[in-house]
């Protein structure tokens, strides 16, 4: 009796063994036909994508991470990021629902590719890394128009590295380049006032020999923000190396050389610019400053002169013209401290009066005919031009000007 008990206690304990066996199976299984329904559905070739059965996708793609058996697979990786990567791409609730979802798939294609002994998998993910990219770059560019410039960063920086799957080129086609995120990345670190993050990928933007002439004009800007002067000098001269008839870096190299206080050199560069464009009024009235940085009147009033000829509106040349004349009272009234010679006096009194009527030609010049003038600067000219009159004895327009000064404080 006790034998027959112990054969069927072995009996039912087999029974309960291979009922266990077939449980852990069926379970096994569901996780496997999860990730076979995610692909059928995924691939059907009958549905555009906005058709798809998304809400059973999700559950398939849930489960399939979940249980053991399936959560390594290299196959449940990639159809997951298959997954939410149409998803975002549909642009509608479900992606605005799973905003993540470009992340997602970013996680899913790269955790196939590691997965992937075999490689059965892998070149279909290097290729939706492609997409992946892309979308980084549409998310990253819609956080810079809006100005969160923090997270477009790291949506350019992420989409980086998988440029390395364009061996065909063909976003290189469509101007989508690992260095042109690179710009971008500058870029939304400058406007996120990180000046340091900013110039550490220009910087090697520039070792990489780039040839995006903004790329060393920026740099330039941020070292000389910082206060390094040769480190700016020395970004506009490398780029200048590689792009000799650029506008823009001769400007930003001009620009420099004024900032520097470095006159005689800007000078002799503005003589090649002119040169070579002798109808830019840019360079003559940088050269103007320049002159006038050294003390050569004369040719700066000849440059200022050249600009109004050129174009009578530049009404910041007639506005430092007239400053000019009026530096030069400032000089005479500083060598007449102290001289008590009538003849001598009445001299330079005359002098003076001269000045103030060649002065207050380009003041009125600017006053009547700059229209773009902001208020608070007519004013202040106002304010100037009334002295003038004042010494001048034309009390009529000393008045206008007393009256248009009290109007606008």
């Amino acid at each position: 009796m006790k034998q027959t008990m112990k054969r069927i206690k072995i009996n039912l304990t087999s029974i309960f063994m291979i009922a266990l066996a077939l449980i852990i199976g069926t379970n096994a299984s569901a996780q496997g036909y999860n990730v076979e329904s995610m692909k059928i559905e995924l691939e059907d070739n009958t549905k555009n994508d906005i058709d798809r059965d998304y809400t059973s996708l999700l559950k398939w793609a849930s489960d399939a991470k979940e249980h053991p058996k399936t959560a390594n697979s290299e196959k449940m990786w990639y159809y997951r990021g298959v997954l939410y990567l149409k998803i975002a791409s549909l642009n509608n609730d479900l992606s605005a629902a799973n905003p993540n979802a470009i992340r997602i798939a970013l996680e899913s294609f790269n955790k196939a590719i590691a997965g992937d002994v075999k490689e059965k998998y892998t070149k279909l993910a290097q290729g939706n890394l492609l997409n992946v990219a892309i979308g980084l770059y549409q998310t990253g560019y819609a956080f810079y128009t809006a100005g969160d410039y923090a997270s477009s960063y790291k949506d350019f920086a992420d989409a980086v590295p998988l440029m390395q799957y364009d061996v065909d080129g063909e976003l290189k086609r469509k101007n989508l380049t690992g260095e042109f995120l690179e710009q971008m990345m500058a870029y939304s670190a400058m406007n996120n006032n990180e000046d340091q993050k900013a110039i550490a990928v220009f910087d090697k933007l520039i070792k990489n020999g780039s040839l995006e002439p903004s790329v060393y004009v920026n740099v330039s800007k941020l070292y000389l923000k910082t206060g390094d002067t040769a480190k700016a000098l020395e970004a506009i001269t490398t780029g200048r190396g590689l792009l000799d008839g650029d506008k823009s870096l001769i400007n930003a190299e001009l620009d420099l050389y004024l900032k520097m206080g470095r006159s005689e050199e800007l000078i002799e560069k503005l003589d090649v610019a002119i040169a070579d464009d002798p109808g830019n009024t840019i360079y003559y009235f940088a050269r103007a400053i320049s002159f006038e940085g050294i003390g050569d009147m004369d040719k700066a009033s000849a440059d200022y002169d050249k600009i109004l000829e050129i174009d009578p509106t530049f009404y910041d040349a007639a506005y430092n013209k007239g400053v000019m004349f009026l530096n030069k009272v400032a000089k005479i009234v500083e060598q007449l401290n102290g001289e008590y010679k009538p003849s001598i006096i009445a001299k330079k009194e005359a002098e003076i009066n001269i000045l103030y009527d060649l002065a207050i030609i380009q003041f009125e010049n600017v006053f009547q005919n700059n229209d773009e003038m902001k208020l608070g600067d007519k004013t202040e000219l106002a304010g100037t031009m009334k002295k003038i009159y004042a010494r001048l004895e034309r009390m009529e327009k000393y008045n206008e000007m007393k009256a248009f000064e009290e109007a606008n404080k």
